[in-house]
């Protein structure tokens, strides 16, 4: 069998993970259950006036890096959810229409998922050696239903089901669900984003945008002016000592996770607990300080269960491409 015949095979397709930040691109083979990516690029969104100009600069780039024909199927990770023809999403710095993507990017089989939902469909293809134990659980593997949550650009939820022997996934908006304080200062910090939104959803404040929103209101609480206006910023600041009460908005910002991730892992009765997002390898010192784990713990009767529960980091990296290509593998079996 030629190269040409065994990459039909192996279903070629396009795969893309499309954030609020970057873009990223791939060709991707299928063959059985293994998945793996060859050419990719990364593009900053915000340079390109929308999602086909990304499909078709990656479409010049791969002719001319790679010599690879384009595949007539593409897969988009994206965050956000699709509404008839347009994609909902206040994080992406254009609009986006299945129907005008499709036609500009000249691509015959174009389809749209939510960044997250593919997400989880790569969570089972991740070897254990590469998850990160964060706490809890005896550590020995993913195991059913799975809860993935992804504080980044925005907040991402979904979770990892058993159907018949094969996963699945049920992805969910649990982000933009209220935002429940469980202290004072919590409770301050709430009526504080009340009045500046309105309506306080969790990715208000569990996102990159977020953590800025609770720095902001730390700042306002303790009567400083913010001086920090960027989470690296924050981060950098709080790690090299230069900023107490940038520590203090990002070892909160882990307690009050661990909360909502306590909740969320009660709410779906998840057997595992995965932390992805931009957010989770940037905030690991203060992950593992013990905020997080002691609130995810703290449910009263449910408590002992928990710690039951394993709690693991995953990076991100190609995952998203890795879940659409999934998904496209699942939907062809007709599991999705």
């Amino acid at each position: 069998m030629g190269r040409a015949e065994a990459r039909t095979a192996a279903q070629q397709l396009l795969a893309a993970d499309v954030g609020g930040t970057y873009a990223r691109l791939g060709l991707v083979d299928i063959a059985g259950e293994a998945i793996a990516v060859g050419f990719h690029r990364r593009y900053a969104c915000a340079e390109f006036p929308g999602l086909a100009a990304i499909l078709r600069r990656f479409r010049e780039e791969l002719a001319a890096g790679a010599g690879e024909a384009y595949p007539t199927v593409c897969v988009v990770a994206i965050a956000g959810v699709l509404q008839g023809d347009m994609l909902l999403n206040s994080n992406l710095p254009w609009q986006v229409s299945l129907a005008e993507a499709r036609a500009e990017a000249g691509i015959e089989h174009l389809h749209l998922i939510n960044d997250f939902e593919a997400l989880a469909w790569a969570l089972p293809k991740i070897p254990h050696a590469q998850m990160q134990m964060l706490g809890s659980g005896d550590g020995n593997g993913l195991r059913l239903p799975a809860l993935l949550l992804g504080p980044g650009t925005g907040l991402g939820a979904a979770l990892v089901i058993d159907q018949g022997g094969r996963p699945g996934v049920q992805p969910s908006e649990a982000g933009q669900a209220g935002l429940v304080a469980n202290t004072p200062l919590e409770l301050d910090v709430v009526r504080l984003l009340q009045a500046r939104f309105g309506h306080v959803a969790s990715e208000r404040l569990f996102s990159g945008p977020g953590l800025m929103n609770l720095y902001q209101a730390l700042c306002e609480l303790r009567g400083v002016p913010p001086r920090l206006h960027a989470p690296s910023d924050l981060v950098d600041a709080a790690d090299k000592g230069r900023d107490l009460l940038a520590a203090e908005c990002a070892a909160l910002f882990c307690r009050w996770l661990g909360s909502f991730a306590g909740d969320l892992a009660i709410t779906f009765r998840a057997r595992s607990v995965c932390l992805a997002g931009g957010l989770t390898g940037h905030l690991q010192h203060y992950l593992r300080q013990g905020g997080f784990m002691q609130r995810f713990l703290d449910k009263g009767v449910l408590s002992d269960t928990l710690r039951e529960v394993p709690v693991v980091t995953i990076e991100h990296g190609q995952l998203g491409l890795i879940g659409a290509a999934a998904w496209h593998a699942a939907r062809a079996r007709g599991d999705a």
